[in-house]
């Protein structure tokens, strides 16, 4: 029996780990080759990637040496010779929530002044000028005797980027403070500072000519996260575990230790942040939820737990929607197989302010967590969504920009009605409940539909309400357009959209004769495979007649 006690969930700090014997997935190499840096670091990362277990590693390094590091790679291997330092460890997600300059000015103050005090620093609060007061504090102590660490270093600044006011205001002040930093640059042994995004005008990047962006380095890309070889030794009986309790709640054997890694990498793996593409990694709190409760499932928990909602993707979706221009452009987002070819240049952009919309909607799902590189070349990076948790978490997102809904309402309005239908070939009723998803889109977007929008959005609602699906499935004749399965049926359908209504039972003939040409029946399974044609009518407005677009028809073949 394992102890589920052990699991670091909501546990950030190094010495919380040490002194609750927390499971710690032990990646000191790699920080002891980090922490001899003298130049300041800049690392970007998601939420729940354990950011702030880094930094907080650092602290314990930098503050107190090897004493709580023992049995671990950096003591084992003899990679560390450093002395101690005092060290000012600042989380910048502590001052988020102000509106006005004062208050800003005031919760910097505290931070600061709480963060000098654990560094047994000498410093006197001053609520109204905490750059007069970190100055003041830095500038007395010996050339290269501290150790500044800066964990979420862009929270202000994302929660009020489409309040451009507020927005100028915060970065003000942070540019002044970046730029104070810079000037007492000297004092500083080590310079570490974490963040989701760039943003330009900060003087992060503008202070700080010798700041080095290790976000993308081959060298660090397992700094965060879990990797396959990591999940298994760390938590190889956890894995065990999970297949008992899963087996035992099912009553059956479903799940060996090789199936239940198949079913993990699908849906919480496929993370990737090199420019080499040479790490895979896992998200560590989807991973430590499924190990505490692996009798629910493979929950969203990224999702819903707050991971998969930042501040930085929804307040520029708020604004991408309200033009009309660029919502057209969202749909294609459908596709939950999208992928995007860019380049690192193109993925960390400079942000002003969101107002200005100025920035690719790519680099933004990339840097909050959604997108995740896919492959790499000589000159490009290939980008697109990692595993299944992220594609429910991105449906949700993008299914309410475009219907005003969530996830949860689609699945409770459709789900057992498109099921009924499916298990009693009721395609009448399911051409009527497609089509009640279909008016759910805002003309602007229906309008302008490319043929493949239509299959996404059957896709997407597909998935939402529990099926497995999966589009383009290649056959050694062709491949078919959807398919999506459940424990006991797979289903494979043919889209055609036509522009002229009265084009529909031609289509349907057509559709049919390429099903049985070729043969997507055809599959090694031991479910029930039903093929059908579904017929979508997409005639735009003429000078005769008004915009039409339906599901005219849905027939088995």
């Amino acid at each position: 029996m394992v102890d589920l006690t052990k699991l670091p969930l909501s546990v950030t700090s190094f010495e919380r780990f040490v002194a609750k014997s927390k499971i710690y997935v032990d990646k000191t190499d790699i920080i002891a080759s980090i922490a001899k840096y003298d130049n300041p670091l800049f690392l970007s990362r998601p939420r729940r990637f354990g950011k702030s277990t880094l930094v907080s590693t650092f602290h314990e390094l930098f503050a107190n040496g090897l004493e709580k590091f023992q049995g671990l790679k950096i003591v084992t291997d003899d990679l560390w010779h450093d002395k101690t330092y005092k060290v000012i460890h600042l989380d910048f997600s502590g001052i988020k929530n102000v509106s006005d300059a004062a208050s800003f000015l005031n919760k910097l103050s505290q931070l600061l002044f709480s963060a000098f005090s654990l560094a047994d620093i000498n410093s006197t609060l001053n609520k109204e000028d905490p750059i007069s007061m970190f100055r003041n504090s830095v500038q007395v102590m010996d050339n290269g005797s501290l150790v500044l660490l800066i964990d979420e270093y862009d929270a202000p600044l994302t929660e009020v980027m489409s309040d451009k006011n507020n927005f100028d205001l915060k970065q003000g002040i942070l540019s002044e403070f970046f730029a104070t930093v810079k000037m007492l640059s000297n004092k500083f042994r080590f310079i570490f500072i974490t963040g989701v995004t760039r943003f330009s005008n900060t003087s992060i990047f503008s202070a700080f000519n010798n700041i080095e962006d290790i976000s993308f380095d081959s060298d660090y890309g397992d700094v965060v996260g879990y990797t396959q070889e990591e999940l298994e030794l760390y938590f190889h009986d956890y894995l065990n575990n999970a297949v008992e309790v899963i087996n035992n709640d099912l009553g059956e054997i479903k799940y060996t230790y090789e199936s239940l890694l198949d079913d993990l990498k699908l849906n919480y793996d496929g993370y990737s942040f090199d420019k080499r593409c040479k790490y895979h990694i896992y998200n560590p709190w989807s991973i430590l939820n499924f190990l505490k409760k692996p009798q629910d499932g493979f929950e969203p928990y990224w999702m819903t737990t707050g991971g998969a909602k930042p501040t930085l993707l929804i307040n520029y979706l708020d604004t991408f929607v309200s033009k009309n221009i660029r919502k057209n452009e969202l749909v294609d987002y459908l596709n939950l197989d999208f992928t995007q070819v860019t380049s690192i240049e193109e993925l960390s952009p400079n942000i002003t302010s969101i107002v200005d919309c100025n920035f690719p909607l790519f680099a933004v799902l990339y840097q909050a967590g959604y997108f995740t590189i896919k492959d790499t070349g000589s000159n490009y990076l290939e980008v697109g969504l990692p595993n299944l948790e992220v594609k429910k978490a991105f449906a949700e997102i993008i299914l309410n920009k475009l219907t005003s809904k969530s996830t949860a309402q689609i699945s409770a309005f459709y789900g057992n009605k498109i099921k009924k239908a499916l298990i009693e070939h009721d395609f009448s009723s399911l051409k009527d409940e497609l089509n009640k998803i279909l008016n759910e889109f805002s003309y602007e977007s229906v309008s302008s539909f490319k043929e493949y929008a239509f299959r996404d959005i059957y896709k997407v609602i597909l998935q939402i309400i529990g099926y497995n699906t999966y589009t383009e499935y290649q056959t050694a004749l062709g491949r078919s357009d959807l398919c999506f399965e459940d424990d006991k049926d797979l289903y494979i359908c043919e889209f055609k959209v036509i522009r002229k209504a009265d084009k529909v039972q031609n289509k349907i003939d057509e559709a049919k004769d390429q099903i049985r040409e070729k043969k997507y029946a055809l599959r090694i399974t031991d479910k029930k495979v039903t093929t059908f044609v579904v017929i979508i009518v997409n005639e735009n407005k003429s000078e005769t007649s008004a915009a039409f677009r339906e599901v005219a028809a849905i027939e088995t073949v």
